[in-house]
């Protein structure tokens, strides 16, 4: 750790924060060191390095409590735990002797009662079911019945979903054309059996025990075009596109601005900057992630400009999904397109964030000079 790393915090605030818990238990004068650490994390926010901005988005909601509180806790959970532990005691012999008594109850239905009397038994025990609530015989057969037809259900649909993991692991095996590698990207997208594992040069995206690629994190390996006419991106390693992606670009008076990028951060669950007018005046309102108005998705990919310096904050990021059908009602109506930022389904976004390396060189056209003219 350097003070170049650190833009408004020191060294030694850093470190105190740094070994923290929001949700810990400390003595009063730690607690309000840290909450005027807290505090100057807050006014510089817009300056902070990524390692402030990392420690200010854990602590921004902090809520410490003492360490009376917390003993006081433990003392309590003992008295909780001696308590638990005699009633689990006296259950315990309860059952035993419910047991008991439910075994003698049965020796004299069956050894001692006549049919005739086990009858009005049987009717007196199941009007008392009926009157608490619970099921007779022929109720539980008639369940008995609706669950052997939804067992055959699923039955169904598991087999349904075996065919068509078999066919994704079949494009996965087979995996030599973009529109495959496409569909195996969308297939496996939160799902826990994917897993990016970074090796000493690169990654590796491994489904289930299936390796689906290995790529290099050199960004000379690596190259990203927009085509804002086709509202696409297209994604080029070694040479070869391996993805083209449907991409929202920015709309009339807000444009994505052309030219040349290279990705320069990548953040995972990041805030959102929305700017809004308020009285007459622009404002920008931070947004986190998980707020119903939160609209970048889960990864953002900021992009700096080479060459002359645009106007704003541009990064390649996703869109909120919770709103239905809102990737392509914006992305085939430019009237509701981005921002300027490119907008990306979350699924391509999650694969590009675990490969891309930073400084991955971006290029944003109007038209792509090699398509065929028709």
């Amino acid at each position: 750790m350097t003070d170049k790393q650190l833009n408004a915090l020191t060294i030694t605030e850093y470190n105190l924060i740094a070994t923290k818990d929001p949700i810990g238990s400390y003595d009063r004068r730690t607690r309000e060191n840290l909450y005027v650490i807290i505090e100057k994390l807050f006014d510089a926010r817009s300056e902070l390095s990524p390692l402030e901005f990392t420690i200010f988005q854990k602590f921004r909601e902090a809520n410490f409590a003492s360490l009376d509180e917390k003993d006081k806790r433990v003392k309590f959970e003992v008295v909780r735990y001696l308590l638990s532990d005699r009633v689990r005691q006296t259950a315990k012999f309860t059952a035993i002797a419910l047991s008991g008594l439910v075994v003698i109850l049965l020796a004299v239905y069956h050894l001692i009662l006549n049919d005739a009397t086990q009858k009005q038994v049987d009717v007196a025990y199941y009007a008392g079911l009926k009157k608490m609530g619970l099921a007779s015989k022929e109720e539980i057969a008639l369940v008995q019945t609706h669950l052997h037809q939804t067992e055959a259900t699923l039955i169904k649909t598991k087999k349904k979903n075996e065919e068509l993991t078999k066919m994704a692991e079949q494009l996965i095996r087979n995996n030599k054309v973009a529109e495959n590698f496409k569909y195996i990207v969308k297939h496996i997208y939160d799902d826990p059996r994917t897993v990016y594992i970074k090796t000493s040069n690169g990654v590796d995206l491994k489904f289930g025990n299936n390796r689906i690629a290995r790529y290099q994190q050199d960004p000379k390996m690596w190259y990203l075009l927009g085509v804002i006419e086709t509202g696409m991106l297209k994604v080029f390693y070694d040479d070869e596109q391996i993805l083209e992606i449907e991409t929202i670009f920015g709309r009339k008076g807000e444009e994505t601005p052309l030219g040349e990028y290279v990705i320069k951060n990548r953040l995972h669950q990041p805030t959102w900057y929305k700017k809004e007018i308020v009285n007459g005046k622009q404002i920008v309102r931070p947004i986190p992630f998980g707020d119903p108005d939160h609209e970048i998705g889960h990864w953002w990919l900021g992009l700096k400009r080479k060459g002359p310096k645009v106007h704003g904050s541009y990064g390649i990021h996703g869109v909120n999904l919770s709103k239905s059908n809102e990737f392509f009602r914006k992305n085939f109506d430019w009237r509701n397109g981005s921002a300027g930022c490119p907008n990306i389904q979350e699924w391509y976004l999650d694969f590009l964030a675990h490969v891309l390396p930073l400084g991955t060189h971006v290029n944003i056209v109007q038209k792509d000079k090699w398509a065929k003219s028709t």
